[in-house]
């Protein structure tokens, strides 16, 4: 390692990770959030719908909002039949999720084939990958955006008698295989992610791409229990806690505290999540989190997190640390990702080789936390917060997703609670007596940050509502003042 005190930021990106080798305050930065990466042509914005529940939960009305993740029905299962507990887990996931017969894709290959030249198995070597990628690329139709991986192993691509190649299972599947990129510098940069931080929520569409994540595990019983955690998650819309840390290992930890800070400062609000920023570099802060309740969010720099189980993790939590080998599921060098799923996190990433002290490789906290907020997928906002994120492996519920829309409608208030909301944009919400309308403008909405945003109506009884964009900014008051936009609106009843 190089001496600390004289690591430029060019020279961070050149530090090797793993083991030597021989050869809180209320700024918001929303110029940074609201830039957009993803542009494309004019069009109606696409919706989904959200039950409206009365006091027993039964749906008595239909709420269409903005859509903001990908649906369950472009959801195609990946099955190794040849591996019982792929076939176990691809089951379970069809059944709670209620994923279509015509998305569940079986394949039939051998998961711990030995090539030659190992006498491990280090996964699966280009050659046998591209007719499995083929298979499923034949299987699925346009309308698929993303893939679920059911089985733990491989977890990546090996290579033929040389070490591991630059790819995880999961990018080779979402991005296909660049032969010039398949045995590089693992230190150099990789591929760019064209879906970092998009808006997008049909990647195939619009960047033919299917965005992968892994049911992975030790066993068909702790992979169960992550699908149930990350159904519990299901837009719950949690207050839960997000700490970021850096730590006394240098190496892991200067690629991202800044970040870090950033994500701090613009989240940690009453409307939106509790969030904290520690720093142990000088001894000063907690250099890890334990005998802690209800995590929503931990990223670190470490080679291991040795009290992650004692905290408990709200369902549809994100967690990750920033090292070599996190991504080699069942290697025992540094800690495995999968440590993470077990003591009861939703979802995590680490790499599956070296990739050098490179923080376009590993998560951008500010990124995830954004579009996990806005409504995505764990699946969607992992896939965007890695800018290079060839060497990585996702891992978890891809479905998980506990931002978003909930509604009720009880004593005729129609109650809306979202984190959905595009900050500086003005949201018109309707209501109708039918599907086709004609539709009634009943309020105007808008919010000046992202957090959350509670809409109560009364004198309502109709049976479909929508929420949708206005196009534009809060427009100015009679008194030519701008309006200030409330996390909480009520409109009275009609008089």
């Amino acid at each position: 390692m190089p001496d600390e005190s004289r690591i430029t930021d060019t020279d961070m990106h050149k530090l090797v990770i793993g083991r030597p080798r021989s050869a809180a305050a209320n700024f918001f930065t929303l110029a940074f959030l609201l830039v957009p990466t993803f542009a494309a042509a004019q069009a109606p914005q696409a919706t989904e719908s959200v039950k409206v529940l009365d006091a027993n939960s039964a749906m008595v009305a239909t709420l269409s909002v903005p859509r903001r993740s990908i649906q369950i029905s472009e959801i195609a299962v990946l099955i190794n039949d040849n591996d019982p507990q792929s076939v176990e887990i691809a089951t379970y996931y069809q059944q709670v999720r209620n994923i279509p017969n015509q998305n569940m894709v079986h394949l039939n290959f051998d998961q711990n084939k030995l090539y030659p030249g190992f006498t491990v198995n280090q996964g699966i070597d280009p050659a046998d990958f591209a007719v499995l990628k083929a298979q499923v690329d034949a299987a699925v139709g346009p309308e698929i955006q993303a893939f679920v991986i059911s089985w733990s192993k491989p977890f990546r691509i090996a290579g033929f008698n040389y070490y591991p190649t630059n790819y995880s299972i999961t990018s080779a599947f979402t991005y296909g295989v660049d032969a010039a990129y398949l045995t590089s510098n693992n230190c150099a940069a990789t591929p760019v992610n064209r879906y970092f931080d998009s808006r997008s929520t049909t990647p195939y569409t619009d960047f033919n791409i299917r965005p992968t994540m892994m049911l992975a595990g030790v066993s068909t019983t702790s992979v169960k229990a992550t699908i149930d955690k990350g159904l519990l998650a299901d837009k719950n819309l949690p207050g839960g806690d997000g700490w970021f840390l850096r730590t006394d290992d240098s190496a892991r930890s200067a690629p991202r505290y800044r970040d870090f800070q950033t994500t701090v400062q613009n989240w940690n609000h009453p409307d939106a999540l509790t969030m904290t920023y520690s720093d142990s570099s000088a001894n000063a802060g907690r250099s890890e989190v334990k005998n802690t309740r209800n995590i929503l969010f931990y990223e670190t720099g470490l080679a291991n997190v040795p009290s992650l189980n004692t905290n408990t993790y709200v369902p549809g939590a994100l967690a990750d640390h920033l090292t070599s080998s996190g991504g080699d599921l069942f290697g025992t060098d540094q800690m495995s990702i999968l440590r993470w799923l077990e003591a009861g996190v939703t979802g995590s990433y680490g790499t599956v080789t070296e990739p050098c002290a490179y923080a376009d490789k590993f998560p951008k906290s500010s990124v995830l936390v954004k579009n996990y907020f806005l409504g995505n997928t764990a699946l969607e906002a992992y896939t965007k917060s890695v800018r290079q994120p060839s060497q990585g492996v996702f891992v978890g519920d891809p479905l998980a997703r506990p931002f978003g829309t909930r509604a009720t409608l009880v004593n005729e208030i129609l109650s809306i609670r979202t984190s959905s909301l595009e900050p500086g944009a003005n949201y018109n919400l309707y209501s109708a007596p039918s599907a086709t309308g004609p539709f009634s403008q009943i309020a105007t909405i808008s919010a000046p940050r992202y957090q959350f945003a509670t809409i109560n109506i009364a004198d309502m009884s109709a049976p479909f509502y929508k929420l949708e964009p206005s196009g534009g900014a809060t427009p100015p008051s009679k008194t030519g003042e701008t309006k200030t936009p409330s996390s909480a609106v009520t409109i009275p009843p009609k008089q």
